[in-house]
Formats: C-alpha cells, structure tokens, sequence
C-alpha cells in the first residue's frame, strides 16, 4: 500500500506542475510540524511551548527583525508552514483555484511571483505591525507568522483585478463573480483584525494590495518580475493617425488553413507557460487576426 502511495506522489510531483509540487511540501511541512509537537504534548503531559517555538522559529517569521535578518530564508519557508488542519485544508484548495486561474489568465511564471511576492510583501506588513501596534509591543515575547494566505490572497487580487468577473463555484451558494469573493475576505480581514491574530490579518491585507498591485503595474507596462522590470502594455496608448496608417499596411504571416489551428495552440500555450508579455510582434499580429475570425 506504502509503495503505491509514494509512486503516486512521485508521479505527481512530476507531472502535476508547481502548484501540486507547493501542495505536496506543505503537506509534508504539515506533518513533520504535527508530529514534533505531538511528541512535546505527549514526553511532557503537555506542550511546552518555549521548546517548541525554538524548532519553529526557524522555519518562520518573527516580529523580530533581527530574527528574520539572521534566518533570512523564514521569509520563503514560512509561506510552507501549516499547523491546523482546517487552515491547512482551506489554503491549499484555495491555492490550487487561484494559482490555476491567474496561470491561465498571464502564465504560470506570473502567477507564481504573484505567489511568492504576495506573500513576502504579507510578511512585511505583519513584521511593520509588530512594531507600531501599542499591544504587540507591550506583549514582551516574540510573535510569529506562518502560512500561505498572504500569497494565496495575492493571487485571488491578481484575478480580480483581471476579470472581475470571473465566476467561482462556491459550495451551497453557487457561481459568484471572484470580485465579490476578494471583497468579502478583505472585509473578513478588516472586521476581525482588532480581535485576534492582528497581525495575521494585516499580512493578508499587504498580499491582497500586491496581487491588485502587480496588474495594475503590469497594464502600465512595469512588471515586477525581478528578470523582467518593464515589459509592453497591456493596454496601449492611442497612436497618431500615422502610427495607425503605418499599422494597417502590415499583413499577418500567411499560414495555411491546416496549420492555423496549430499555431494557435503554440501561442496560447506560449501565453499560458510564460505570459502574454514575451510575444512576438507577429505573434501578436497572428492573434489579432485569428480574433476577427
């Protein structure tokens, strides 16, 4: 039984693409924190909290910026932490929708940063509330940070701010334009933020404002890919009459019939796998015709 659950994790972690890979060291992440603190509950009738957070303090955030200076790589490792199992649950169904959506809508490469950005920049948002909200400060021990959300709420912004639109099945409720979902769970974000895990909340506010962020910028021509700081826009300016006449005297490649289809399907995997951005101008000339039709 053992051996053909690893061969389908295995099989999975080679075809299932980044998002099952990130689901999968989660999970295990999941586990292993699980089981460490199964063992302090039990060795000691009871968790002793303080030996516990000294394994955990090094895989995840800390209100402490010297803490996150020395340990930089909490910065990546706290977005795989999980301790509870509903909110390991909800973050990766949640992962796995928005990651697939933003994926088809400007690629997997965008999708991700928009993953891992959103979540570092959560991160800032929660180390910046440690330090300026009165009853953090006065708590004395250090406060820290882990999980997805933050990520995971920059890719539900990102789509959002591309097709607002866009319909989301829920459970008992049924389809729900994504817009109406973003708005919620900030709301959600807002209302509970003064109650409990302020500073999980605000880490969730700083992801959202990234994934609406990172559209917006990217329409203007700014992207904030580290390998890609500008790109063409999305949405370009008006041309003068001369740019427009110029225009309309190139011709898209000529492609027979039989070939067109194929083409097609190259260039969306193309948009899919790197993002509209990396497309030829005959690409995009090709796509503009196929569209008339």
């Amino acid at each position: 039984m053992f051996s053909e659950i690893i061969k389908d994790v295995k099989y999975q972690i080679r075809i299932g693409g980044p998002w099952v890979r990130i689901i999968l060291l989660c999970a295990a992440v999941f586990f292993i924190v699980n089981i460490i603190k199964s063992y302090f509950i039990f060795s000691q009738q009871g968790l002793n909290t303080n030996e516990y957070q000294t394994i955990l303090k090094y895989i995840v955030l800390s209100s402490s910026i010297w803490h996150n200076f020395i340990f930089p790589w909490v910065w990546i490792t706290h977005l795989f932490v999980h301790e509870g199992l509903f909110h390991f649950i909800w973050n990766m169904v949640a992962l796995y929708w928005f990651g697939l959506i933003v994926e088809d809508f400007i690629g997997r490469r965008a999708a991700l940063i928009i993953f891992f950005e959103g979540g570092i920049v959560g991160g800032i948002f929660f180390l910046l509330s440690c330090q300026v909200i009165p009853w953090y400060q006065n708590q004395g021990s250090l406060i820290t940070a882990y999980g997805a959300s933050a990520g995971i709420m920059a890719l539900l912004f990102a789509a959002a701010k591309i097709s607002p639109n866009y319909n989301i099945r829920l459970l008992l409720i049924g389809n729900v334009p994504i817009k109406y979902l973003a708005l919620v769970l900030l709301i959600l974000d807002l209302l509970f933020m003064s109650q409990e895990n302020t500073g999980g909340h605000i880490a969730h506010i700083g992801g959202a404002l990234f994934g609406y962020l990172y559209i917006f910028l990217l329409r203007k021509g700014i992207s904030l890919d580290p390998g890609k700081l500008f790109v063409p826009r999305l949405n370009s300016p008006k041309k003068s009459k001369y740019q427009q006449k110029k225009q309309q005297t190139k011709k898209a490649p000529i492609v027979a019939n039989d070939n067109k289809e194929e083409r097609l399907n190259q260039i969306l995997e193309k948009i899919k796998r790197e993002g509209i951005e990396v497309l030829t101008a005959e690409e995009k000339l090709f796509l503009e015709e196929m569209s008339k039709h």
